[in-house]
């Protein structure tokens, strides 16, 4: 560092303060102002170089400590704050199948890591059952080639440490199939591209249909309700009205009314289904006259309601559009 010195190569100006300097021995100057001290080599080569006393170097140290230590542990509390905000997206079992899906933290699987997976099936099977796949089921026209690219993994686990709302993180879904029971306490993701839901069981007392809420009515295709016998509720049908392909297992019916809404169904398949005996075949001919449906498909004990004059007869007019099971 340069400093100022006279004709006599004296120092004469303090570099902190600009004042004055009072030479103290051969090699130590102090300003008269601040106290600032200063050391001169002996070879007078214009360096400096300050002198502190050690009270002063400790605490100068003492402050970088801490200092450092403030915005280590500042640093270190965001870090962590947004760690556990983030790990705390997910239930128990969701984040332990996250975990072993991507081996990494589950404060470190983002947005962009959940929309890559594509088809996922849930069931509780000694535990929870995931089975998983990248690829979309859409784009094989082989099921069985698809399958291969699919990977599972279970989790144990109970049921508290199951969230079905964890389901809405998952954007990139095209096709969900839920074999865990009450349906309607799973939430979709706000943004989906889903084109098939497959659920079991019918509404829970405690359930709504709300579930059906967030479908996305331009790529929603095809709806499956297993165990449909407890729906009480079909209000949730007003969200399906672009489905193309529908089948309630179960379910009672006394009226074809709730499909009038599903303006593009094609193939409806009831199973099992329950109705009254002399209202089957007045709920039938409602249900075939729906003016886009294409295909239908009866199976179980109402079957047997419809007498075989009438299923001859509707089976000339709709021309191999209706199929029949007795069972």
């Amino acid at each position: 560092m340069e400093i100022k010195q006279d004709k006599e190569n004296r120092l004469t100006i303090c570099e902190s303060c600009g004042g004055s300097l009072m030479q103290k021995d051969p090699y130590v100057f102090q300003c008269s102002s601040c106290g600032r001290k200063y050391y001169i080599s002996a070879d007078r080569t214009h360096k400096v170089s300050i002198r502190l006393s050690a009270g002063k170097i400790i605490l100068i140290c003492a402050a970088l400590v801490i200092l450092v230590t403030a915005l280590a542990v500042t640093g270190y509390q965001f870090y962590t704050g947004r760690m556990v905000a983030s790990a705390s997206r997910f239930s128990v079992v969701f984040r332990d199948f996250l975990m072993e899906v991507y081996q990494k933290p589950a404060a470190e699987i983002h947005k962009e890591d959940l929309e890559k997976i594509k088809y996922l099936r849930i069931e509780e099977n000694k535990g929870y059952q995931f089975t998983y796949g990248f690829e979309d089921y859409y784009t094989y026209d082989d099921p069985d080639k698809f399958k291969r690219t699919l990977d599972t993994i279970t989790i144990k686990g109970k049921q508290d440490d199951f969230s079905p709302s964890n389901v809405q993180y998952f954007t990139g879904l095209t096709r969900l199939e839920l074999y865990t029971g009450a349906w309607e306490n799973y939430v979709l993701p706000e943004e989906n591209q889903l084109r098939c839901i497959y659920c079991t069981d019918g509404l829970s007392r405690y359930g709504t249909p709300e579930f059906f809420s967030r479908v996305n009515p331009d790529t929603l295709e095809e709806v499956v309700i297993l165990e449909a016998d407890n729906l009480e509720d079909f209000s949730f049908m007003d969200n399906l009205k672009g489905v193309e392909r529908l089948m309630l297992e179960k379910i009672n019916l006394d009226s074809g009314a709730i499909f009038k809404e599903c303006e593009k169904l094609k193939e409806l398949r009831l199973p099992y289904v329950t109705m009254e005996e002399e209202q089957a075949v007045p709920i039938i001919e409602e249900i075939l006259s729906h003016p886009s449906l294409e295909w239908f498909y009866i199976e179980g004990k109402a079957a047997w309601y419809v007498p075989d004059d009438q299923w001859t007869e509707w089976e000339k007019t709709y021309k191999g559009r209706i199929e029949l099971e007795r069972k």
